[in-house]
């Protein structure tokens, strides 16, 4: 259309066309003004189906900086040859297995889907990246890694990945790791004999500290008996899961003290209290409720528990199994039922009105199945140690016999209720012993109705249930067959 007719179309056209049509008049004109964009046009048709003519077209386009016009084609060049590498590199595209993607944003799309395509065909699903089995993400949440079949912290799998070795709970460089060879011990900053360890770690404070499969012992007896303890403590973890059928997800810690002095110097330390109620008075073996070392040293979210194992004497020593057995089920029992509210608090130097009252205020576990879980793994177990021609029974009579020397089984509201009190050390030891007596009765004595109760608490436990009223119907299971008990404790 010659230029003045379509002036003039403009100027006499209704005043709500004249705006569109003014634009499509400097659109033409402006395309009449740019030579070198109609030249472009020329070019381009008189180069389509050639892939050298338009490479020609692409290095005329780069010598008039026409940008636009040359990813015009390179577009074309691809078209007919897509394997033309510079036409894709020119264009910012990138290459993944033999195929080229726009943008950083559609390659990874790329690659998620078929990801999700690859798990999906495996039965498995997509986490951060990687294809895993979903019983494993609550392990990845938490940042776990596996290394040679084990779930391991991530500091864990880093440090063996640079080639430190795990020594105990401390970790050695390559460059010192020949001392462990030659038997030797990292005690500060010296490499020490297994004797010398021993008088090192033998103070409060510089414990030996074992890691085990589902406990850390910290321990100031010998090694040797810290290796003792920490059997011993499996042994209770087996025996325990009888009670519960569950256990907690990480290691729990456990201190054995190599004396009762050392026992009671631990227990009544003022400036970093441990204990709530002082209840170590009762038992060689206690909960340690507020004691900040398995926090500070990242391995327990729950609280640790503290016995000793004093082998100065043949006598003293035959008491240290025991200790240890009853500690490690009260540290499985905190771990499985905590007061994080109140440890938290407590752990932040927060004023608490009644630490005791809103400790135990946030428990699920009656206190009689807590310390009846730990006096049964202490002394109501088959000893399957024993010797040929021993009797594997010989802990449970000892226990019955001494609740028999003490009056016989108390009624059975009393043991429920647990009055422990440091009033009346030997009437509490009872109750913590007939405690015991009531597990040995739930999981041993073949009692139907037990049996039914017992097993509706371990199923509402393991599928995370509120257990209170599983806990009570057990209770009244128990009432209700009071004289089966008696019957069952020979009393």
């Amino acid at each position: 259309m010659p230029l003045l007719l379509s002036a003039l179309l403009v100027v006499f056209a209704p005043v709500s066309q004249r705006p569109a049509m003014e634009q499509r008049s400097q659109h033409t004109a402006a395309a009449q003004d740019d030579p070198i964009k109609t030249e472009f046009d020329k070019r381009l048709k008189e180069a389509e189906g050639s892939v050298v003519k338009l490479w020609e077209v692409h290095a005329w386009c780069d010598a008039q900086g026409r940008d636009k016009e040359g990813r015009t084609v390179l577009r074309a060049i691809i078209k007919l040859d897509d394997t033309q590498r510079k036409a894709h590199e020119l264009l910012g595209e990138l290459e993944f297995e033999g195929k080229w993607f726009a943008n950083e944003k559609k390659l990874e799309e790329f690659k998620k889907k078929r990801l999700e395509e690859e798990a999906k065909k495996q039965g498995k699903v997509v986490y951060k990246g990687e294809i895993v089995d979903q019983a494993d993400i609550p392990m990845l949440e938490r940042g776990m890694k596996k290394l040679d079949g084990k779930w391991v912290t991530a500091e864990e799998f880093k440090r063996r990945s640079e080639g430190w070795v795990q020594h105990d709970l401390d970790w050695i460089p390559p460059d010192e790791a020949e001392n462990i060879k030659k038997g030797l011990f990292k005690c500060g900053d010296k490499w020490l004999s297994e004797a010398d360890a021993n008088t090192y770690h033998a103070e409060l404070g510089k414990w030996w500290r074992l890691p085990g499969d589902h406990f850390v012992i910290y321990a100031t007896c010998t090694r040797e008996y810290a290796k003792k303890a920490l059997a011993e403590a499996d042994r209770a973890y087996r025996e325990y899961s009888r009670a519960l059928g569950k256990a907690p997800e990480g290691k729990v810690v456990v201190l054995v003290l190599n004396s009762g002095e050392q026992f009671n110097a631990f227990a009544s330390n003022r400036q970093q209290g441990v204990e709530l109620r002082g209840f170590s008075s009762l038992r060689g073996a206690s909960i340690a409720e507020i004691w900040p070392v398995p926090f500070e040293d990242g391995i327990s979210t729950t609280s640790g528990a503290f016995c000793y194992w004093d082998t100065s004497t043949k006598d003293k020593a035959a008491f240290g199994p025991f200790f240890v057995r009853h500690a490690a089920a009260q540290a499985l029992n905190e771990a499985l039922d905590p007061s994080p509210k109140t440890l938290a608090a407590l752990a932040g130097g927060k004023a608490v009105g009644n630490a005791v009252k809103e400790w135990y205020d946030e428990k699920q576990f009656p206190e009689w199945f807590r310390y009846g879980s730990a006096s049964y793994v202490e002394r109501y177990i088959v000893d399957q140690f024993i010797n040929a021609g021993g009797d594997a029974y010989w802990m449970k009579k000892w226990a019955l016999q001494n609740i028999a020397n003490k009056g016989g089984v108390d009624p059975i509201d009393d043991i429920l209720a647990m009055g422990l009190t440091l009033d009346d050390v030997q009437k509490s030891e009872k109750l913590i012993n007939e405690a015991g007596l009531l597990m040995s009765f739930i999981i041993d004595g073949k009692c139907a109705p037990l049996i039914d109760k017992h097993s509706a608490l371990k199923d509402a436990l393991k599928r995370g249930k509120d257990i209170k009223a599983a806990f009570k119907a057990l209770e009244d299971a128990l009432r209700k067959n009071e004289a089966e008990l008696r019957k069952y404790a020979g009393m």
